[in-house]
């Protein structure tokens, strides 16, 4: 699941409208919107608030958000999982 579709999930399932995150954020509900929809990436900054106004744990947003942040960066996909394996075996050392 992505970071936007898990947001709307959480959101919905607590009968939140977009716009109490906007103001929860002091982000546009436009900007939320476009969030949701996979359109935009959440400044990172924003990821502790939201967490706390959704009520989940920081960590949890942040594996997704992370996630979608390097499926961005990344354009060649041979190239991309070349890459991230190579971080893998960084991160085992």
């Amino acid at each position: 699941m992505t970071f936007g579709k898990r947001i709307k999930k959480l959101r919905e399932s607590k009968g939140i409208y977009l716009r109490e995150v906007g103001a929860a954020l002091e982000l546009d509900n436009a900007f939320i919107s476009k969030v949701e929809n996979e359109g935009r990436l959440l400044p990172r900054k924003h990821l502790g608030k939201l967490a706390e106004f959704l009520n989940v744990p920081k960590d949890e947003l942040l594996v997704l958000w992370l996630s979608d942040k390097i499926k961005s960066i990344i354009e060649d996909k041979e190239i991309g999982k070349k890459a991230l394996n190579k971080v893998l075996k960084d991160f085992e050392k």
